[in-house]
């Protein structure tokens, strides 16, 4: 692998586990104000933590998954292309909506009790929930990009794994279940880095079969 895939691939697969330890150690999943304001309040630290640690995370995945919508177009250009847009545009929304929950800490911290409730509540109604039908890009892109590794020589169990995993996610955010969370995290570590391996194990014939037609 070169560099730059080195890099792609590094960012794929770590943006994804800073996403699951992000999420683990977040005290509240939850967008209610009632829940996010005393949160913030009883576990700042821990707030901040895992906020900190989501935003680094899907923002490495972003540069990840650029890396790998390139790296398959060869072998699915129309999946690769369609797919890669799709979950970087969601993405984006995703990290949108994780840098107004990281102003959060801000507004706790000037304002208390119904003042800081009704602050957070205006931020999450008005804005955020506007983009949660947005965010659903990303399992689509994913899920595309998921069968184009596929015919890029994964093992065909990653197309309806991986698949399946980014869709318990999105149920995971959309009611809060911490544990729906951390299972689709999971899932993107452990299927990202076997097509990170496959696309690694098809490049070797072929710089090994250039030295050959050389000679």
């Amino acid at each position: 692998m070169s560099t730059s895939a080195r890099a792609g691939a590094g960012a794929l697969i770590v943006g994804a586990l800073l996403g699951f330890i992000g999420y683990a150690v977040l005290p509240t999943l939850s967008d209610d104000a009632a829940d996010v304001v005393p949160a913030l309040t009883d576990h700042r630290s821990g707030m901040i933590t895992g906020l900190t640690l989501q935003t680094f995370g899907i923002a490495l995945l972003i540069g990840g998954l650029v890396w790998l919508a390139i790296a398959l177009v060869p072998s699915a250009p129309r999946l690769a292309t369609v797919g890669g847009v799709t979950a970087v545009a969601g993405a984006l929304m995703v990290l949108f909506e994780d840098g107004l929950s990281a102003a959060s800490p801000a507004l706790v911290g000037g304002l208390h009790g119904a003042q800081a409730t009704s602050a957070v509540h205006h931020v999450t109604t008005s804005t955020v929930a506007g983009l949660d039908p947005v965010s659903v890009l990303f399992a689509i892109g994913i899920a595309m990009l998921a069968f184009a590794s596929v015919k890029a020589g994964a093992p065909r169990w990653v197309g309806p794994v991986l698949t399946a995993g980014v869709l318990v996610q999105t149920v995971g955010f959309a009611s809060a279940v911490r544990p729906l969370v951390l299972v689709g995290f999971a899932v993107l570590v452990v299927v990202f880095a076997v097509i990170v391996r496959s696309l690694h194990a098809a490049e070797v014939p072929q710089s090994a079969r250039q030295p050959a037609m050389a000679g």
